[in-house]
């Protein structure tokens, strides 16, 4: 029979526990962009590693751990469903299941973890903890579900010194080094708690010095490197920026009698924009995602076509703009994500996409978006899952996107007559730091990032892709261009400095000068080394528990 006593001690021990999990998950969603608490992610696990190493039940970690992850994504994540305007319904459904369910795989590391600890105990499951994490981080960047936007490392976008090293080690390598930090400090904080060590016992002070090291050696990297980067070599590109901010609703129609006349007028603010902005001998303007928000490369379409390219001739600069494409397939060739048009008698793939303008010549080639956002713009593994296609359709005109499946290169001629490289990439795409580096290899010399986030307000949401930008520029040591409809838009030098930034939901246009460059870092050249190696760790840590006979971990009172 449970004495009172008992009673009182498991109610202790919960609200210990409850106040455990929603400190790591507060520590770690204020480290989180456009938060300046960066430096709180060094210890916001710690008090995670304290609850999992006292619960002594899988069904106690699953619930703790989902409390812990939840709180964190509501932090960080609270923007996704555009809750703060109320306007599309699905939007508001889809983002209310991400924040639901995506704490849930936050269940595979710290699972895989908890079984180590059990079998081998402490200090097994704290040397693997660091790879197990990193690895799922790593492997959550890869296929069609993926979602890397909580990658530890990203937390530190705004920690320009530190991030220096960014260039060998990649976001991963950030991600790894909190980990590790955080494993340390749980250890050390655990010894000298529970009197095993003394505060200047020799293990006390050797880890401590540990922590020093890795707090402050990427500082002092930092501040070399960056005031050592060469900013002078390299071909000049004059890029202007326009930022028309534009409601995304009324980008398609809505609100007006006609879409067409909706379409007629944002083509008449970029027009007059880059209109002002070509007459300050740019080599390259850059206009938003979707900025042309219909297929105005379908041949029905020839006479906005038409004017556009007149615009363009007559400015004497090209224009890169988001743009949609489409094209129209028979039943042998239609995907599942294609739709039947009855008119046409054929089906019908869009793409979200981007093309390059040049005077005088029209549209060059069309890139279409490879990374998709799951289920907003495209069901994953729509092949497979072709009942949930026509759940997912976006009443504004998004939604069920084609998948494209090249990565493009332009070539661009400069007014100094020589040639440079750049890609473009689509919004979301950016997160993908395994992608970015690949487009370099590619031959990119410079990059440039179109983005529509004005779908969700003025909050966290765009200010973060802003700050993984950062993050991009400093791996690769390339010039990266922003350019959003609604904000933020800037430029982006090789050690991450924003050059120049506009406001968010403002009209705004921007000139300025990057360097197109040629020079590899460590992790172009070498990939994604620590992310593959933490994964394959991870994976191999788990699998030996099961054929490698262990110990049961004590459990803490």
């Amino acid at each position: 029979m449970t004495t009172i006593a008992e009673e009182l001690r498991q109610k202790e021990l919960r609200r210990s526990y409850l106040l455990l999990a929603v400190s790591s998950g507060v520590l770690l969603g204020l480290a989180f962009p456009p938060s300046p608490l960066y430096s709180f992610a060094y210890l916001g696990l710690v008090p995670f590693l304290f609850l999992l190493v006292r619960l002594d039940t899988i069904g106690t970690v699953l619930r703790y751990s989902y409390l812990s992850m939840g709180v964190f994504h509501l932090i960080t994540l609270y923007w996704v469903g555009g809750f703060t305007h109320m306007r599309d319904p699905y939007l508001m459904i889809s983002g209310g299941l991400l924040l639901i369910i995506h704490p849930m795989f936050y269940w595979l590391p710290i699972l895989g973890g908890y079984f180590i600890l059990r079998r081998w105990g402490e200090r097994a499951f704290l040397v693997a903890f660091p790879f197990l994490w990193v690895g799922f981080e790593f492997g959550h960047s890869l296929g069609e579900i993926s979602f890397p936007w909580l990658t530890l490392g990203n937390s530190q976008a705004y920690d320009i010194n530190r991030i220096q090293i960014a260039e060998f080690v990649s976001v991963y390598g950030l991600s790894l080094l909190i980990l590790v930090f955080n494993v340390l400090s749980f250890f050390v904080i655990r010894n000298l708690t529970e009197r095993t060590w003394k505060l200047f016992s020799r293990p006390s002070l050797a880890t401590i010095s540990v922590l020093a090291v890795l707090y402050l050696s990427p500082l002092v990297y930092g501040i070399i490197r960056k005031d050592s980067t060469d900013f002078d070599s390299g071909k000049k590109v004059n890029v202007g920026i326009v930022q028309p901010n534009i409601d995304p609703f009324e980008k398609w129609g809505e609100g007006f009698e006609s879409k067409w006349e909706s379409y007629a007028r944002q083509l008449g603010i970029l027009y007059e924009e880059t209109r002002r902005l070509s007459a300050d001998s740019l080599d390259i303007v850059l206009w938003p995602e979707t900025a042309i928000p219909f297929y105005i490369l379908l041949p029905q379409n020839a006479e906005f076509y038409n004017q556009l390219k007149h615009e363009v001739d007559l400015g004497g600069t090209p224009v890169f703009t988001g743009v949609p494409d489409g094209l129209y397939l028979d039943s042998a060739s239609a995907t599942p994500t294609a739709k039947w048009i009855p008119q046409a008698g054929m089906f019908f793939e869009g793409y979200n996409a981007a093309t390059l303008f040049m005077p005088y010549e029209g549209s060059g080639s069309v890139y279409h978006k490879v990374n998709l956002v799951p289920f907003a713009e495209r069901v994953p593994y729509a092949e497979t899952l072709t009942f949930l296609i026509e759940a997912v359709r976006w009443s504004v005109g998004l939604g069920s996107w084609g998948k494209g499946n090249e990565r493009i290169v332009f070539s661009l001629p400069t007014r100094s007559r020589d040639t440079v490289f750049f890609s473009g990439m689509i919004c979301y795409e950016l997160i993908f730091s395994g992608y970015v580096r690949q487009l370099v290899v590619d031959g990119a010399e410079f990059l440039v990032v179109l983005s529509n986030d004005s779908w969700w307000g003025n909050t966290s949401g765009a200010r973060q892709l802003s700050a993984t930008t950062i993050l991009r520029a400093v791996e690769t040591r390339r010039w990266i261009v922003r350019c959003a409809n609604g904000g933020i838009s800037g430029i982006i030098d090789p050690t991450g400095r924003m050059v120049q930034e506009t406001g968010m939901f403002e009209p705004a246009t921007v000139s300025g000068m990057v360097r197109a460059k040629q020079e590899e870092t460590f992790y172009v050249r070498h990939g994604d080394i620590l992310g593959w190696g933490s994964l394959i760790g991870g994976l191999c840590a788990v699998a030996a528990g099961f054929v490698i006979p262990g110990r049961k971990k004590k459990v803490a009172d």
